[in-house]
């Protein structure tokens, strides 16, 4: 006869002790050996199974209301099953703060990198670099995260279906009675799927009215700071159009630079830039993904005159639209002399657009179940 080694013995028994547990607690009726054979959950015969059964038996586990009958659980057998659910519901809780650490630290690679896209454009091409991002306002909420970085400052965290990352601070004096892993079950449950404005709608209607906590003024300040500010432009590499000094008057660099110094006036222009990309698609260079044919980039390039804003007239303008999923919600784009390294400089903002995608693809496979 085969002897197991105790540990093995001892993991078998616990195993059969949890599921006659498990079926009488579910059905209320006595356990049998039978039973237990017929579950087709252990490899073992009837007559291990009876004498597993009588060892628990003599260790005060189980017992006989009758001889010929099944077994019930004694409250030593409800202890032994209360501990061991006990035991995986802490080592749940352990893989669930893995879990919520792996996917902040994902939120700040995505953060910094679409922060830094301007940056990194500008760096290549040694051109002026810029980005913007739609309008959080229309954006559907995924994900609210608030993380604490003191006793009253604090950051909001708001992530969106298309993947766009917005970090808030905020400040509150009065934590008393503050929770924040169950204030971000709540909000979470309520918000997701929501739009920002409706969000902020929902915030005032179920929970100001019920609870005037000072966290809950602080995140409705931030929905409206958010429908107010629209999409935002940014940029990097403005001193490179002195480089090109020479090919352009002092009046025309002028002019430039003010326009790209009045932020308002520029991010209107890249706005509508965006929508036309948007509207007239016939239009655009719609460039090809060859490894996945279904994923298309708008890419344009005007130059000079095409602008149609004077401060451009002697500069090219070299633009990819970004998508998420089948939405269009990002644009990045290069500032030059008309006289530039065209194929470079398509090559750079293209790839960059397709690196954006490949990471908001890839970010959204890595949390889709965090």
């Amino acid at each position: 006869m085969r002897i197991l080694k105790p540990e093995i013995a001892q993991e078998r028994k616990d195993k059969i002790l949890n599921w006659v547990m498990y079926n009488y607690i579910s059905t209320g009726r006595p356990v049998s050996s039978k039973d237990i054979f017929d579950s087709k959950q252990f490899d073992i015969s009837p007559a291990s199974i009876r004498s597993i059964l009588k060892e628990l038996d003599d260790e005060g586990y189980l017992e006989q209301l009758h001889t010929s009958g099944g077994r019930v659980p004694t409250d030593k057998a409800y202890r032994s099953y209360i501990d061991s659910v006990l035991k995986l519901q802490n080592l749940a809780e352990q893989e669930k703060e893995k879990i919520e650490i792996e996917y902040e630290r994902k939120i700040a690679e995505l953060d910094y990198f679409l922060r830094h896209t301007t940056k990194i454009l500008s760096d290549l091409t040694k051109k002026i670099g810029f980005s913007i991002s739609a309008d959080m306002a229309d954006e559907h909420i995924k994900r609210i995260d608030i993380v604490k970085v003191s006793n009253i400052n604090y950051i909001f965290i708001i992530v969106t279906e298309n993947g766009l990352v917005k970090h808030y601070p905020f400040t509150i004096k009065d934590t008393k009675g503050f929770n924040i892993r169950n204030m971000l079950l709540v909000l979470n449950k309520r918000l997701r799927d929501f739009t920002i404005k409706e969000a902020r709608d929902i915030i005032v209607k179920d929970f100001l009215s019920n609870d005037n906590s000072e966290i809950y003024y602080a995140i409705y300040d931030i929905f409206n700071a958010i429908l107010k500010e629209g999409d935002e432009v940014f940029l990097e590499g403005m001193s490179s159009i002195y480089d090109e000094s020479d090919e352009l008057s002092v009046d025309e660099l002028r002019c430039m630079a003010r326009l790209l110094e009045e932020k308002e006036k520029f991010s209107k222009l890249i706005k509508e830039r965006f929508s036309e990309s948007l509207n007239r698609v016939p239009s655009a260079a719609v460039q090809e993904n060859k490894t996945d044919p279904k994923r298309r980039r708008l890419m344009e390039i005007s130059v000079g005159k095409e602008n149609r804003i004077k401060e451009l007239n002697n500069f090219s303008l070299i633009t990819s639209a970004y998508s998420a999923g089948d939405k269009n919600f990002g644009l990045i784009g290069v500032i030059g002399p008309k006289r530039m390294e065209y194929p470079k400089v398509i090559s750079i903002v293209d790839s960059m657009s397709m690196m954006i995608e490949d990471i908001l693809k890839k970010w959204e496979e890595e949390t889709k179940d965090l």
